[in-house]
């Protein structure tokens, strides 16, 4: 009994890096039997789900898994897969979030909220 404790506390540590390898040899038929590129897609997506729901890697990483497996599996050519990444809005996204991240960091906000309190005053009024 003690052993099959440690046996599993020992698995239990390694369960992100046993997800991660086990999940894609599990969904490995589906693409391998089935051959066609809705298998292929059904494969990422469920390797994509899996992920997501565990979080062994980051979600971001996940969300970028089909800008490199598509293409590998041919499913969309890369310029497609680009085309869909990187449109203007996600550009401006991506934008907006290193902006508010380094205003953030270096505490603009702060700065900008206490001048306004030292300018105005603290009057529910103003």
């Amino acid at each position: 009994m003690r052993m099959l404790r440690s046996v599993s506390r020992g698995l239990w540590d390694y369960r992100s890096f046993i997800l991660i390898i086990l999940t894609p040899l599990l969904l490995l038929p589906l693409p391998l039997v089935i051959k066609t590129k809705e298998a292929e897609c059904a494969f990422v997506l469920l390797l994509m789900a899996v992920y997501w729901m565990t979080e062994v890697i980051p979600l971001s990483m996940t969300a970028m898994l089909p800008a490199i497996l598509f293409p590998a599996f041919g499913i969309m050519k890369s310029s497609s897969v680009a085309k869909e990444y990187f449109k203007d809005f996600h550009f401006l996204l991506v934008g907006v979030i290193c902006l508010a991240t380094s205003i953030e960091k270096w505490g603009l906000h702060r700065r900008v909220a206490l001048r306004l309190v030292s300018m105005v005053g603290v009057n529910p009024a103003w």
